[in-house]
């Protein structure tokens, strides 16, 4: 229960510290994408206003064409015509233009309109919307001087030079269905003078939508407000408006989820990895027979270090010889693998079994409370269990030497292990010996 205590305590402490470095790498790397959001959505801004600006294009080379009064739909493209008469035919345009700002604008994208000077203010729509159309019925109100008043909008070529071509609105509600909407305004000069009004309509969610795709593509965790500079990080100015900015922050909720993620992620693999190079570490470094530790892997290691309270001991197989004169070395082989099978199921997982030579193993005893009493007992436990094996159909026996390490080398205990082995060899075989 204890082990599973110390294993659990230990995950936790990795993932904490684990934890920390991802928290501040990923604050770092968030930090360091400010600019190039602020720069990303700048560019897409500039992607409709280039857009918008192609309408200048299709207005003048526009034909004019007869139309009766009232609603009309050509192109996919709402017509409202105030009278009778010639109006120009820009449902083409219109149409192009809608379709390639949906491209990146995408569900944000609300409606994209004309006002024309032509025929007491014929107007565009695409999409005409319903409210739009109730709108035009019910009034004959003159929307292009209103809307070039309410938004102070240059009205000479010159002004528009002065204050730039395009404005931008701060969101507003949509007085008849409520949704919340920026508008973007371009007027239209022909030889410097002013022929018509465009107006994009857009969703007051579009930057928080390009936001969010700037998240996805380069795993972010950025957001905007557009009211509020709580947290604020960088403030960015939006081009044509007047005191109108986006607030940028990080959400730190999705931060730190997204940190512990990383952890517990990073943990898990580092758990695994070091569970795998110890197992390979094992694999490589035990004997293919016997599954017990090549001598040649650990004996550097142990010449270096201090018995404090540790004990070898040394088993060999008696008469190995003879067994393999009389029953072959492929049985030689199995006697081997049992007594390596018998000596490491009847020692604890923080023992050593070593295969110390051909027919010879030595086994390190690890603990707090091991005495000589204790030695003699496991040893002669050892020495029983394979002289009553019952895995194969031939007797065999072992001879067993034993030294008890009090703040030793090892190779002082090893060399009173191996004389104790030597001395239960002279006195008849199959018994423990210590010195």
């Amino acid at each position: 229960m204890m082990i599973v205590i110390k294993k659990i305590a230990s995950f936790l402490f990795v993932n904490l510290i684990v934890f920390i470095v991802s928290y501040c790498l990923y604050y770092s790397y968030n930090k360091i994408k400010y600019d190039e959001l602020d720069e990303y959505i700048q560019v897409n801004l500039y992607k409709v206003f280039d857009n918008l600006e192609m309408i200048s294009s299709f207005y003048a080379n526009a034909p004019f064409v007869s139309i009766d009064k009232g609603l009309h739909n050509i192109e996919k493209v709402g017509i409202y015509a105030p009278q009778d008469g010639e109006i120009k035919s820009l449902s083409r345009g219109i149409s192009i233009i809608s379709e390639k700002l949906k491209d990146f604008i995408g569900d944000d994208f609300w409606s994209l309109g004309v006002i024309d000077t032509n025929n007491k203010n014929t107007i565009y729509f695409s999409p005409m919307r319903v409210p739009h159309i109730q709108i035009f019925l019910k009034s004959d109100f003159d929307f292009f001087n209103h809307v070039l008043t309410s938004e102070n909008l240059p009205s000479t070529y010159e002004l528009s030079l002065e204050n730039g071509l395009f404005r931008q609105t701060e969101p507003y509600k949509e007085s008849f269905n409520e949704q919340s909407v920026r508008s973007i305004y371009y007027p239209i000069y022909i030889k410097r003078d002013l022929k018509a009004l465009l107006l994009l309509d857009v969703k007051s969610t579009l930057y928080q939508s390009w936001t969010e795709k700037f998240n996805r593509d380069q795993f972010t965790v950025l957001n905007i407000d557009e009211s509020n500079d709580s947290g604020l990080i960088k403030k960015i100015s939006l081009p044509y408006t007047i005191n109108c900015d986006l607030y940028l922050y990080m959400d730190k909720s999705l931060l730190l989820k997204y940190s512990f993620f990383f952890s517990f992620l990073i943990t898990l693999v580092l758990h695994y990895a070091g569970r795998s190079l110890h197992y390979l570490v094992n694999f490589y470094g035990k004997d293919t027979m016997t599954e017990c530790i090549r001598r040649d892997i650990i004996e550097p290691k142990l010449r270096k270090k201090i018995f404090y309270n540790q004990a070898i001991i040394m088993v060999d197989i008696d008469f190995f010889k003879k067994i393999n004169d009389e029953y072959g070395h492929g049985f030689g082989d199995e006697v081997i693998k049992t007594t390596a099978s018998l000596l490491k199921r009847n020692i604890r997982k923080s023992d050593t079994c070593i295969r110390w030579g051909g027919e010879e193993f030595m086994i390190i005893l690890n603990g707090k409370n091991i005495d000589l009493d204790f030695l003699v007992n496991k040893a002669e436990q050892l020495r029983f269990k394979i002289e009553e094996q019952t895995l194969l159909h031939v007797d065999f026996t072992v001879s067993v030497g034993i030294a008890l390490g009090k703040k030793q080398k090892f190779t002082e205990v090893l060399k009173r292990a191996d004389m104790a082995l030597y001395h239960a060899k002279n006195n008849g075989r199959n018994q423990v010996a210590y010195l």
